[in-house]
């Protein structure tokens, strides 16, 4: 493979669920124009918009909240760990990618009976032909997508931390 696709597919991965989000908030935009549009000019939203947006809006968390967790973007506590030992932040930041493995590994699991209870109905989302499963399959498709990201930051930390690199958690969220 040439360099080129090497850093093509470097981007993709680092990016991937970015580069979704972005889709999903376009589609969700659009479609909250078309609603708007539809409820000025003939005083009339179509009955799948409202679902429809929940839906996308809901595939758009869980898909950003797992490239948060690829980024460090996600919520922590970086001003109290600033003074703090590299071994001491190491095991902290461990104990906070542990946690979100088990928080989404738990969510993720219960939420297959969810999806499973939809899929059996063979409901669509109203108004539309889109099998309402669809729609549930975001919690455990997010949750997969979070433990592959934090098992992924898990082991980058401790690369990292076994080079001696300063493994300090910063405010910035540019990474």
């Amino acid at each position: 493979m040439s360099t080129s696709n090497n850093k093509t597919l470097a981007k993709l991965e680092r990016n991937f669920e970015g580069y979704v989000a972005i889709v999903l908030i376009a589609l969700y935009t659009l479609l909250i124009f078309y609603t708007v549009v539809q409820r000025v000019t003939f005083e009339n939203p179509p009955s799948f918009t409202l679902n429809g947006t929940l839906f996308l809006f809901t595939w758009m968390v869980w898909v950003a909240a797992a490239w948060a967790i690829r980024h460090e973007s996600h919520f922590r506590f970086s001003l109290a760990r600033n003074n703090l030992s590299n071994r001491a932040n190491y095991v902290l930041r461990y104990i906070d990618f542990v946690t979100w493995v088990s928080f989404a590994a738990i969510v993720g699991y219960y939420s297959i009976e969810l999806v499973r209870r939809r899929l059996a109905t063979g409901r669509p989302v109203l108004g539309t032909p889109i099998p309402q499963w669809t729609a549930y399959l975001a919690i455990p498709v997010g949750m997969t997508l979070i433990v592959l990201r934090a098992t992924q930051q898990i082991l980058r930390i401790r690369r990292r931390y076994d080079n001696g690199e300063d493994i300090t958690p910063t405010s910035d969220i540019s990474k």
